[in-house]
């Protein structure tokens, strides 16, 4: 019979970047419980393999049902780098210090007011500059194709 676990377990710090751990790793494990195992394989999800978890759960169980395997699935820290179909492992977009700095240089570019330019306005804002940007294209003063450069920061649900 296909068996399926879930674990959690408390991991480290990441040294390198300074980044404290909250989060517990997540690791799901699927096997046959009436096959003579051989093997353990882990499936490494790439970027943005967060984005279907049933895709995860499905090949993970294809593999071990078709395999005298165990096989699993490590949820890392920067796993969820993506909008996922379960909240729970989706990104937040948020925006930093250095992008609303960004976003306001680009704003009084255009001579739009920034004073009031905060994470809840910066939508907002955004708006106002495609509208003005679009106005100044139809205009000619900017060609058709230009574009602003602006940013967010995505923020793993797993930090």
């Amino acid at each position: 019979m296909l068996i399926n676990q879930t674990f959690e377990i408390d991991s480290c710090d990441d040294v390198e970047l300074g980044i404290k751990r909250t989060s517990k790793l997540e690791y799901r494990i699927s096997y046959d419980d009436e096959k003579d195992l051989k093997a353990i394989v882990f499936v490494i999800g790439g970027y943005g393999a967060n984005a279907n978890i049933y895709f995860l759960d499905s090949y993970r169980n294809y593999i071990a049902k078709n395999f005298d395997v165990v096989t699993i699935n490590v949820f890392y820290h920067c796993f969820c780098q993506r909008r996922s179909d379960v909240e729970k492992y989706s990104t937040l977009a948020d925006f930093t210090k250095d992008d609303l700095k960004l976003i306001e240089k680009v704003l009084r570019k255009y001579n739009i007011p920034c004073d009031q330019l905060a994470n809840n306005t910066v939508v907002s804002h955004c708006e106002y500059l495609s509208e003005i940007m679009t106005e100044l294209k139809m205009l000619n003063r900017l060609p058709y194709d230009f574009e602003e450069r602006l940013s967010a920061t995505f923020i793993p649900s797993r930090g």
